[in-house]
């Protein structure tokens, strides 16, 4: 087995065109993983969004050496990818057209745009509807077969959630702080909306969610247009000096556990969740039975992370992965 790969690498280092001249190298193999290969060009592909930014954003004297730490990156990702391909094969695991088309329509509707104004934003980063199409199948391939050898191995316990509860939003070592969840809708070149009016409506859609009981976390990775949204719109505790003024105008008057109306601020329009507060020596709490959902997410996701972690690790020693790049 091992002799077939390298026989794979020796008679396939070298990728002409049919147009090229004998020596002329336009394509090479960077990485052996079991039985397959990738390509210098695969590389290339999937980095040229970010060789552009790299090169609106480096120095001349930089770009060079950011686009081969870029390769190495992208490269690592790519085997990561192929490792999930090989063993969702194995598992039989497959992702049907129509779940990448529904997939490109809920991208759309979310962002309110067009197919046009898609392709356009597309074309700006360096890629087009068929490679983002791809990295699609690939982010459904993947979330599949973590479904299969890892979420449904997962369980958090009430006694967890209790623990979390009592660890956590007790945890204000101020004399008067305030912990707070947070929700942003923007529109233009750093939102989804394109408007104000369309981002005060999707402001006022997502609020009703989460006072009907929706996730807040869940809610805010999916759809809040702020850095907050990568940690579930969970921004930390506060001091009263630290809040902006229209922060402190918008949850003065909350319980813990209460969702705070909708407020335009430099960023757009935003709502908060106040989860506790602390003033002097007292500390208040949003009832456990108010955030015990959210607080699932989060040891849920923190779980899951560290089980892929380790599924990762794994795969890859009892896998032949050898990189050219």
């Amino acid at each position: 087995m091992r002799f077939s790969r390298y026989l794979i690498v020796f008679f396939s280092i070298f990728i002409f065109s049919n147009n090229a001249h004998a020596g002329d190298v336009v394509d090479r193999i960077v990485a052996v993983v079991n039985d397959d290969v990738i390509a210098l060009s695969e590389v290339n592909e999937e980095g040229m969004p970010m060789y552009h930014r790299i090169r609106d954003e480096a120095s001349a004297s930089q770009v060079d050496e950011a686009i081969k730490q870029a390769q190495q990156e992208i490269l690592s990702g790519l085997i990561e990818q192929l490792l999930i391909s090989q063993r969702a094969k194995q598992r039989n695991i497959q992702v049907d057209p129509s779940e990448i088309d529904a997939a490109v329509d809920s991208i759309l509707s979310r962002n309110n745009t067009t197919i046009e104004q898609f392709h356009a934003e597309l074309a700006k980063i360096g890629t087009n509807e068929k490679n983002y199409r791809k990295r699609l199948r690939n982010q459904i391939l993947r979330s599949k077969l973590i479904s299969y050898e890892i979420r449904s191995k997962i369980v958090i316990t009430d006694r967890q959630i209790q623990d979390y509860y009592q660890k956590s939003y007790s945890s204000i070592n101020i004399d008067e702080g305030y912990h707070l969840l947070q929700f942003g809708c923007s529109w233009g070149e750093n939102g989804r909306s394109g408007s104000s009016e369309e981002a005060n409506m999707r402001a006022i859609m997502l609020r009703d969610m989460v006072l009907s009981e929706s996730n807040f976390n869940e809610l805010a990775k999916e759809y809040s247009d702020l850095p907050s949204a990568a940690d579930g719109g969970d921004i930390g505790v506060f001091a009263k000096e630290e809040l902006a003024d229209y922060m402190w105008d918008a949850i003065k008057d909350l319980k813990p556990g209460e969702t705070s109306e909708i407020i335009l601020t430099p960023s757009g329009f935003q709502f908060f969740k106040l989860l506790s507060s602390k003033k002097g020596n007292v500390l208040t709490q949003a009832p456990l039975e108010s955030v015990s959902e959210e607080i699932r997410a989060k040891l849920y996701d923190q779980e899951l992370d560290k089980k892929f972690d380790n599924w990762m690790i794994q795969l890859r020693e009892h896998s032949y992965i050898e990189e050219l790049l």
